[in-house]
C-alpha cells in the first residue's frame, strides 16, 4: 500500500519539506510577540529578495534558457511593471489581492509540482492523481482565503469601496458554501486513494506528510497571527527556502551532466560552489538594498493609501488604522517586486515543453 520516495534524501527532506514549515510558524509567532511591524516589513523583504535571485540565475544566467524565452523574458517584465504601476495608484486593496493570488497560486504550483516529484520518485499514484492533487491544492487553499478572517476581512473591504455593500447572510451563505465544497472534495479525494490502492496502486506517505506540514503553515498562520506581514514571514521562510533548496539542486545536477552550455549559472553551482551561490544570493539582497536605500514607504510616491477604508460594523471590521495600512501597504510592494519572479517560473519548469 505505501512506497517511498523523495525530492533529495531522506535525511535533505525531512529538513527541508517537512520540517521547515513548522520552524517558519514559530519564527512568525516570534517576530509578532517581540518586533514592531516596521522590522517586520524589512525582515519580510530580506527574506523574499534572495530567492528571487535563484530565479534571475536559472533564467537570464543560463544560456540555454535565454535563448529559448529571450522574448518573453523582456516583453514580459515591462507590461508587469507597467499594470503594477496603474494598479496602486487606482487600487491598491484590489492590487494587493492580486498579487497575494498570484504569488500562492504560484506556490501551490510549486507545492504541486514536489508532489508530483514525490509520486515520480516513489512510483505511486494512478493516472488521475495528479489531477486530484491540483485541485486539493486549489480548493484547501480557496477555503483558507475565503474563510480565514485575514483574508475574509480584505475582500469585504474592497467590495464595500467599490460600492458593492453585501449582506452578513450573504456572505455567511458563502462561508458555508465552501465548507460544504471541501468537504465533498475531501470525500472525493480519499475514494479516490481507495480506488488507488485497490487497483494495485502504491501511495507515497511522504507525499501527504509534505502536503499537511505545507498547509498547517498557511492555515495556522492565516488564523493565528495579527497581520498579513507575519503571515507572509512564515509563508516566504517556507516557500523562499524550499525553492532555492530545488533550484540549486537542479543546477547541480546540470552542471554534473555537463549538457548545457556554460554561463553565470556554471560559476554558482557544482561540486564545491555551493558557497558561492549563498554568498552571490546574499550580495543580491544586500545590493537590492543599497538600490531603495529609503524606507520601503517612499516607494508608494504618495500615491498608494490604505487608511481610507472605513469601518464596516455589520461585519465588526474597524477602520483600517496606520499599522494595518503599512502592513498591507509592505505586503503589497514586496510582493510586487516578485511579479516577474512569478511570471517567469510559470514556464519555465514544464517538464512537458520538450
Amino acid at each position: 500500500m505505501f512506497k517511498t520516495g523523495y525530492v533529495l534524501s531522506r535525511r535533505e527532506d525531512l529538513f527541508w519539506f517537512i520540517t521547515l514549515p513548522f520552524l517558519a510558524v514559530l519564527v512568525a509567532l516570534g517576530f509578532q510577540h517581540w518586533l514592531p511591524y516596521v522590522a517586520v516589513a524589512s525582515i519580510n523583504l530580506w527574506i523574499t529578495i534572495p530567492h528571487h535571485y535563484a530565479t534571475w540565475v536559472r533564467t537570464y544566467g543560463m544560456p540555454e534558457e535565454w535563448g529559448r524565452f529571450k522574448d518573453r523574458l523582456i516583453i514580459g517584465p515591462i507590461v508587469i511593471m507597467l499594470l503594477t504601476a496603474a494598479g496602486f495608484v487606482w487600487a491598491p486593496v484590489t492590487m494587493l489581492l492580486l498579487v497575494t493570488a498570484w504569488d500562492h497560486q504560484h506556490s501551490i504550483m510549486q507545492q504541486h509540482g514536489f508532489g508530483r516529484i514525490y509520486d515520480f520518485k516513489a512510483g505511486t499514484g494512478a493516472p488521475t492523481t495528479g489531477r486530484f492533487d491540483l485541485a486539493l491544492n486549489w480548493l484547501l487553499y480557496g477555503h483558507m482565503f475565503v474563510n480565514a478572517p485575514m483574508f475574509r476581512h480584505l475582500w469585504i473591504r474592497e467590495l464595500f469601496n467599490m460600492h458593492i455593500e453585501v449582506s452578513v447572510e450573504f456572505v455567511r451563505a458563502i462561508l458555508v458554501g465552501s465548507w460544504v465544497v471541501l468537504g465533498g472534495f475531501l470525500i472525493a479525494y480519499g475514494w479516490h486513494i481507495w480506488r488507488t490502492v485497490r487497483s494495485g496502486q502504491a501511495v507515497n506517505p511522504v507525499k501527504y506528510a509534505f502536503i499537511g506540514a505545507s498547509y498547517f503553515l498557511w492555515y495556522f498562520t492565516a488564523w493565528h497571527t495579527n497581520s498579513v506581514l507575519l503571515y507572509a514571514v512564515a509563508h516566504r521562510i517556507m516557500h523562499g527556502v524550499q525553492y532555492m533548496v530545488i533550484v540549486y539542486f537542479f543546477l547541480r545536477r546540470k552542471a554534473a551532466q555537463e549538457s548545457s552550455p556554460p554561463g553565470l549559472w556554471t560559476m554558482l553551482a557544482g561540486q564545491g560552489r555551493l558557497k558561492w551561490f549563498l554568498i552571490a544570493g546574499g550580495a543580491y539582497a544586500v545590493l537590492f538594498q543599497l538600490l531603495i536605500n529609503r524606507p520601503l514607504d517612499e516607494f508608494g510616491f504618495g500615491v498608494v493609501n490604505f487608511l481610507p477604508y472605513e469601518a464596516i460594523p455589520a461585519f465588526n471590521i474597524p477602520d483600517m488604522d496606520y499599522a494595518a495600512g503599512y502592513a498591507l501597504f509592505s505586503q503589497t510592494m514586496i510582493s510586487a517586486y516578485a511579479l516577474t519572479h512569478y511570471y517567469v517560473d510559470s514556464f519555465i519548469w514544464k517538464v512537458r515543453d520538450k
